[in-house]
């Protein structure tokens, strides 16, 4: 193949910044899942403070994510769709639920996280779940990947 037959890696500046921010809500709530969890088995509350501030901190990037998706989403036209809308949409039920449980955590003692904020926290992970595996279903449909058994 030629120089000047092969593809353009101009599109690379495209490519999409807020997936460098989006691993961070991800890592967050699900230590924040598992900080509830912790805090519930001990009734430590080292244990409350750590989820308080994981949920914080998700909820921080997750805003960022989101804004720089919204852009990129504006900006391409391309990357509309159906499916992208539900996916964007996916992402804001997930940081209403955060932000929810971070008003949540906000109370005092064992009430703020046993039962309502430890359910909360597995909810946002369980939907984060569900969103990745219809993302990942999306990112192979673009590349035109296709999984034989």
């Amino acid at each position: 193949m030629s120089l000047e037959e092969s593809p353009s890696t101009a599109t690379t500046a495209w490519a999409p910044i807020h997936l460098l921010f989006v691993p961070f809500p991800i890592a967050c709530f699900t230590l924040a899942l598992l900080t509830d969890t912790a805090y519930w088995q001990t009734g430590d509350i080292m244990w409350h403070h750590f989820s308080a501030w994981l949920l914080f901190a998700g909820m921080a990037f997750g805003v960022v994510a989101g804004l720089t998706g919204v852009v990129a989403l504006l900006l391409r036209t391309e990357r509309r769709g159906h499916r992208t809308w539900l996916h964007a949409i996916g992402y804001v039920v997930i940081l209403v639920l955060a932000f929810i449980n971070n008003l949540v955590h906000a109370g005092d003692g064992w009430t703020a996280i046993v039962p309502t904020g430890l359910v909360l926290s597995a909810a946002t992970v369980l939907l984060m779940a569900v969103v990745a595996v219809l993302d990942g279903t999306l990112a192979v449909r673009r590349v035109g990947v296709s999984y034989h058994a």
